[in-house]
């Protein structure tokens, strides 16, 4: 099993979705932070039960958390982001539906 954590740091591994189909999903075990338990899931293969009997939740698409990085980034100069930081802005998205405000 992978952390949140190292499925962040590996985003660029992740192949895109195209546009006739779903690209791959984030799933994660809540409560979410850096070490909660995650899985990446292609488009429309995400199996029955997988957000119930799993305890795996719906966390973000990949190329909207790859967009939430972009902005983090964006708004504080340009800086690269930590794996922990990025990891927080992309947990503080799905909980918030908003970009993590820059300090």
């Amino acid at each position: 099993m992978r952390s949140l954590l190292e499925i962040i740091t590996h985003l660029d591994r992740i192949p895109s979705g195209d546009r006739f189909s779903p690209g791959p999903t984030i799933y994660a075990r809540i409560p979410w932070s850096t070490q909660t338990y995650a899985v990446v899931l292609a488009g429309n293969d995400v199996p029955d039960g997988v957000m119930t009997e799993s305890g795996y939740h719906y966390l973000l698409e990949v190329d909207l958390a790859c967009e939430v990085i972009e902005v983090w980034r964006a708004w504080r100069g340009g800086i690269k982001p930590t794996p922990e930081e990025a990891t927080l802005a992309i947990i503080y998205y799905a909980e918030h539906d908003a970009y993590l405000p820059a300090e």
